[in-house]
């Protein structure tokens, strides 16, 4: 009968033990970055432009693209990990607008927990940054995020305004405004360092009339084959749709805007837009979050509340029992000292006797 009870407290033992590992080891674990992380996320939008073949050929009158449709995709995959911090790969194919949007990639050292940047790991070459650039972490909250802007390679905010229900899902809404002077190298390469006089005399035909006037009065003297340095802002405004639980972008939308400037005797000179970007992620994107985000959730549900509540009720249910194997043996010990056996279990009787 101890072997018995020794059963059952093992039992209980083991279940309490399957159920803390369960709630404190594997999910604090299932909220950082995992090891075979490669989520994938789809965009589209439009893009408006400046040609820089039709600028070298001279023809101004189609020096502006407008509205040309792009696709994205964006990968971010986790390429090492090391203790709490994980280096990531994030790449993007962009396929349409003339190319002019290039195909940006970063690595980025994180916490495995908040995403917040972190050491690089020796040998590791990481893009530095500050804030969060891979989106959000699991739980997030009703307050602002520092948030890396790479177009003007600085930190921004991401503005908590409002909780929602979006596509489906119970969402923070985080809002992103920033604007400074344009350092991403892949958008720089797609843009002329300079251009000739006879350019700025064509973009000034495009302009309010005021504008006309001043801008040629700055414009350098020499004919217009001069060559007159630009140099460029950017400006962008992000709207974030992220899951409350899992911090999973389950929506986004992004507006850039590219602006030249010219250096002139009275200072830098803004000219026009060079560059007009409208992203969205695309219904193949949304749904993708939104399936990512409950799958993520149902794991969260399953590994922190259903198995450890019953590894819990299964461990009480062998005390329970090892209780019960004790009284009974007990009772036994207690009747053979008295020399009077231990009552026998009656036998249920029928109503028929």
């Amino acid at each position: 009968m101890r072997k018995t009870v020794l059963v059952f407290v093992a039992g209980a033992v083991v279940c309490a033990a399957a159920a803390g590992v369960i709630r404190f080891k594997l999910v604090p674990d299932a909220e950082r970055v995992q090891s075979d992380q490669n989520t994938v996320t789809r965009y589209a939008g439009t893009a408006s432009y400046l040609d820089q073949q039709a600028v070298a050929g001279g023809d101004l009158a189609h020096a502006f693209v407008k509205g040309s449709p792009f696709t994205a995709v964006e990968t971010v995959k986790a390429t090492g990990m090391h203790g709490n911090v994980a280096v990531l790969s994030d790449v993007t194919a962009i396929s349409g607008a003339g190319g002019v949007l290039g195909n940006p990639s970063a690595t980025w050292a994180v916490d495995r927990k908040t995403l917040m940047p972190a050491t690089a790991p020796a040998g590791v070459d990481a893009d530095a940054h500050q804030g969060l650039a891979v989106g959000f972490a699991f739980g997030p909250g009703k307050h602002d995020y520092a948030w890396w802007d790479g177009a003007t390679a600085t930190q921004a905010t991401a503005k908590y305004v409002r909780s929602e229900n979006h596509v489906g899902r119970s969402t923070y809404v985080y809002t992103v405004d920033v604007s400074g002077a344009l350092k991403d190298p892949g958008t720089l390469k797609q843009l002329p360092p300079a251009v000739p006089v006879s350019v700025l005399k064509g973009l000034a035909a495009t302009m309010a009339p005021d504008m006309q006037g001043a801008l040629s009065a700055l414009l350098p003297p020499g004919g217009d084959n001069v060559m007159v340095p630009l140099s460029y802002t950017s400006s962008t405004k992000t709207t974030l749709y992220v899951d409350q639980l899992t911090g999973t972008t389950v929506d986004a939308d992004a507006h850039q805007t590219v602006t030249a400037q010219m250096k002139s005797k009275l200072g830098t000179v803004p000219l026009t837009a060079v560059l007009d970007v409208d992203t969205k992620m695309s219904p193949a994107g949304i749904a993708d979050a939104v399936k990512q985000s409950k799958d993520d959730q149902s794991q969260l549900l399953w590994e922190g509340t259903v198995a450890p509540v019953a590894l819990g009720v299964l461990a009480l249910a062998f005390i329970g029992g090892a209780v019960m194997v004790g009284r009974r043996g007990r009772v036994a010990e207690a009747g053979a000292q008295e020399g009077t056996p231990a009552p026998e279990p009656s036998e249920p009787t029928s109503e028929e006797d």
